[in-house]
Parts: structure tokens; sequence; C-alpha cells
């Protein structure tokens, strides 16, 4: 198959007088921003066939995430904290693969070809969930039966991963000469379909799951992957695939490395420091490195982007306990609306619902409301650090709610049946009290987990957007992981040898301290908001310009190439 190749340079073709180069060839079938900029009607296809795809991907890993706790206690014998943790390591290791896929990709096969693949063995692990959950008499011990989950689990991670680093960057790259308010819009209208799949999941799917059979709820999700493979795949002729470039993650590694060690131990080869200005030149060669300039320049963006990566650990940490200790605390409130049973999972869909509320509102309403009369739209940092101000307050909401449950189910217990399981539950506190806390968390995801893809992929050059997207990722995988972590670190400080189920968080949630727990996450939450704001305050003076690069597009073969245009000088970066 022939293709044509051509270097165009990654930028919006606005001219000085606000007019599009190819504004002459627009036609009734374009999108068109406020500064002018026309979109094909072939973009608008296949930026549909992405977004259709991450719905149906989305639907089905949250139709496993949803109720893995439940499963895990139901069918496999967990206790609470072992079912958390296995999310958590479920979730983090999902979010963590993508620093290695983003690696391939860039380096090897691209983006298509890992997204590809990964759908592969993502469908793979979810028929193994499919064969787990089997109404039939296997001949498999529950321990069997838990590796065969857990592998299947390791699976889906593995696939979702490969899904994750790639698919937001290669549906924004088709918009790479429209203008810089439709990649925003993309991203929005990204994380609008993501959640349109996570209502899905956490409504319909769970209920089935909950009410009628895991079997029937486990083959949902894998149908579903199945047609994301079949919508992705059948644009294949019409994407613009980049070839790979070469990932920077190895050169990023060892050039950070040296720089630290060069610092530390003071072996720095310059008489003055003007030639310093980010703890990288420290690794140039004139500087006493081993690396040539133009390498460490191309790496620099790593150290603006890493510092709020790393504040933004914690907002992952906080966000997925809708998942663990929110589901818990479900499991044990009152599940009854009238004569329907509501699953526990289903309180995550106003999470879902807020975010699907605010989203349009806050891109077609506020923000350009803030623009028109501030003469600017607040910045990327500032949207990410109000986000966690609603994540500390969601904490704050759920740590209220389970006192008043505690004291409640001590007055009042009801017996609840969940999944053919027994749960002693609050009778007159409905789930429905979670709801503030869920909107809450959904509100921060549009200011901090939207903004933040955004940001990541803003602040790219074309070798290190892999790199950059895997590590925005990598955040949320830490941020599981530390939930794990801060389980196992609380329960060990808070047992008492003396007196049982001690715990902050026991096997069973009613002889625990829950509210505790969550009042803990609600001030680490704001003193990590306390350290953004003077990082962002004294570090940041701006937000940092998006890194302008050249790309090398593999044109489709539905589309011919783009009318010649001149070339403008791409601004200088400094960090």
């Amino acid at each position: 198959m022939d293709e044509e190749k051509e270097i165009v340079t990654e930028r919006s073709h606005l001219l000085h007088d606000g007019t599009s180069r190819h504004s002459s060839n627009r036609n009734s079938d374009d999108w068109t921003t406020p500064t002018g900029i026309a979109v094909p009607f072939r973009v608008k296809i296949i930026v549909l066939c992405i977004l259709l795809t991450e719905l149906c991907e989305r639907l089905t890993y949250y139709s496993v995430s949803a109720n893995l706790v439940l499963f895990a206690n139901t069918h496999l014998g967990f206790t609470n904290p072992q079912a958390a943790s296995l999310n958590f390591i479920f979730t983090g290791t999902g979010y963590a693969i993508p620093i290695f896929s983003g690696f391939i990709a860039d380096s090897f096969i691209g983006q298509f070809n890992t997204i590809y693949g990964s759908s592969l063995i993502y469908i793979i692990g979810s028929i193994a969930l499919v064969l787990v959950a089997a109404p039939y008499n296997l001949p498999f011990s529950v321990s069997a039966k838990t590796i065969f989950y857990i592998g299947g689990l390791a699976f889906i991670a593995i696939g979702t991963g490969g899904i994750k680093s790639n698919v937001s960057p290669f549906g924004a790259d088709q918009l790479s000469d429209a203008d810089p308010i439709l990649i925003q819009r993309f991203f929005s209208w990204f994380y609008f379909f993501i959640n349109v799949g996570s209502l899905v999941s956490f409504t319909a799917v769970a209920y089935v799951q909950q009410n009628v059979s895991f079997f029937y709820g486990y083959m949902i999700p894998a149908i579903s992957m199945a047609l994301a493979i079949i919508i992705f795949v059948s644009a294949r002729n019409c994407y613009e695939i980049r070839s790979p470039k070469g990932s920077l993650l190895v050169d990023a590694a060892r050039i950070t490395w040296q720089s630290i060690r060069i610092k530390l131990c003071g072996k720095a080869n310059v008489a003055n420091n003007v030639r310093i200005r980010s703890i990288f030149d420290y690794a140039k060669k004139e500087n006493g490195g081993s690396f040539e300039a133009s390498l460490v320049e191309k790496i620099k963006p790593l150290g603006h982007v890493i510092p709020v990566f790393v504040l933004i650990i914690l907002y992952w940490t906080v966000y997925f306990q809708m998942q663990t200790t929110w589901f818990i605390q479900g499991e044990s409130l009152n599940l009854m609306l009238g004569n329907l049973e509501l699953p526990a999972a289903a309180l995550s869909s106003f999470d879902t619902i807020s975010v699907l509320i605010f989203i349009p509102i806050m891109d077609y309403g506020v923000y350009p409301l803030i623009r028109k009369i501030f003469g600017r739209s607040p910045t990327q940092l500032q949207r990410i650090g109000t986000g966690m101000i609603f994540a500390a307050l969601a904490m704050l909401s759920a740590g209220i709610l389970e006192k008043f449950r505690l004291m409640d189910v001590e007055e009042n217990p009801l017996p609840q049946i969940v999944a053919g399981s027994t749960f002693n539950a609050s009778a007159n506190i409905s789930v429905l009290a979670q709801v503030p806390q869920f909107a809450l968390i959904g509100l921060s995801e549009v200011f901090t987990s939207i903004t933040g893809l955004e940001y990541a992929y803003s602040q790219a050059p074309g070798e290190l957007k892999g790199l950059i997207m895997g590590l925005f990722l990598l955040t949320s995988g830490l941020g599981s992981y530390l939930g794990s972590l801060v389980i196992v670190i609380v329960n060990a400080i808070t047992r008492n040898p003396k007196i049982s189920n001690s715990e902050w968080i026991p096997k069973d949630i009613n002889n625990g301290h829950l509210d505790y727990y969550c009042y803990f996450l609600s001030v680490f939450m704001f003193a990590n908001f306390i350290v953004y704001v003077i990082m962002t305050t004294f570090w940041y003076k701006e937000d940092y310009r998006p890194f302008k690069g050249v790309k090398e597009i593999v044109r489709p073969k539905c589309e011919s190439a783009a009318p010649d245009v001149d070339h403008i000088q791409a601004p200088n970066v400094n960090v």
C-alpha cells in the first residue's frame, strides 16, 4: 500500500489577520471555531470513531472495576481490606502500564498498532472473567478461580494501559492543524464519552451483576470491547498516522540521573550560572555532563510537568475511593428505593452525571464568561488546583455521612443481602445520601482530570508525547497504589492487639472508623493543595506555552495532500 508522506509543522494555520489559510476550501460540512479555523467532515467522522472506541473501552473497564470489590467479597472470599487492595492494585497497574506502552508506540510500532494490539490483549482478559463467572459446575477450587480471575484482570490492565497513553493523543493529532480551542474541546468531549461509558457501567451493567448474574454482567463488557475494536479499525484508511520517531524515555532517565548527581556532588564545570536555567542543564557537555545540548533541550519540558504531576498523585488516591471505601460504605447503607434495590456501585453514576453536566457548562458557559469579563480564561494550573479543593470537600462529605451512618446502624441495623451475602446496613439512611460526595468528586474531575490530560498533551514535543502522556497516567497508577498502601498503614497504626476489630477499616466497617479515614484524606488533600498553590505561584509565573515541533504525518488514503503553506518559525521555549 503506497502512502504519501509529508512533513508539516504542528501549529495552527492562522494568519496575522485571524483567517485560516484553508478558509477558501471550507464547505458546509466543516466545523468552524471562533477564530475561523475549519475542520473537514472527514476529520469529524474519524474523531467520532475514536470517541466511540473510547466509550466502549471505558464501558468495559468500569464494568469490571465497578463491582470488583463485591465479586471478590462474595465469590472469592476476600475481606473488605483485601478486596479494596485488589481494586487499588488492578487500577494502579492499568495506569502504570502507559509509561511502557507509550515507549513502545513512540519507538517501534506507532500509536495505531499499539492501540490495536492492546485491544486484542484486553478482550482476552474480558473473556477470562466471563469464564470465571460461568454458572456451570466447573471443576475449579476457589483458589483456582482466584488465580484465573487475577490473571484476567492482569490482561485487562495491560490492555487498558496500552490504549490509555495513545488513544487521546492519537485523537488530538487528527486535529493538529486546527485551532487550539478545538483541541481543548476534543479533550472535553473525549472525557464526556468516557463518562457516558462509565454511566452505563455503573447503572445498567452493575445492576445486572448484582441482581441477575456476574456471568451476564461480565459478558456485556466483553461484547463492548469487541465492538470497540471493530469501530476503531473501521476508520483505518482515514486516520493520519504518524510514524514512530523514537522515544526519549531512556535518554530522559539518564539525563535526569546525571543532572541530579552532578548537582548534588558539585561537579559542574560552570564558571557562572548564566547557562543554568534548569537542573537538566548540568547534563550538557559544556557544564560537565556528557550529553549534547540539543538532546538536553528536548527533555527539558519534563522539568516543568513532573512537579505538577507529583502533586496530582494524591488527588487520584482520593478519586479512587469511589470504587473502594465508598463502595464498601454503600453496601452498608439502605439500598432500597421503594421496591427497587439499587446496585451499590450505582452511586458512582452520580460522579458521571456530575461530569456530563459540568463539562458543557464550564466549556460553553463559565469559561467564556470569565474570558469575557477578565479578558482571559483560568489557566490550566489554576483549573487543576480548583479540582483539588473539590476533592478535599468530597472526602469531608463522605466522613460526615459515615459518622451518622455508624450511629444509625448501631440503633437501627438492617440485614441486607447483596449478591448473595448479608451486610448489616443503616435502616434509616439511604444510599442516595452518598450523592453529594460523588457529585463533588465529579466536579473535581472536570477541573483536575480533564485539564491534567490537556496540560500533559500541550506540554509535550513530538518525541515526548507518549512519555509525558504516560507519566500523567502514571500519576493515576501511583495514586491508586498509594491508596492501597494508606489502608495498610492506617490499619497497622490503629490496630490494638488487645481489642478485636480496632482498625479504622476492619473486615466489618460497622466496627471501625471509616469516618476518621475520610477526614484524614480530606486534610491530607487540602494540605497537598496548599503546597500546590505555593509551588505554582512562585515557580510557575504563567502556564508553560505548548511546545511547537515538526511532525511527520502519513496522509490517509481518503484525503489528498493539504495545499502548500508557508512555514512559520516555532517559538523558542525557555525552561
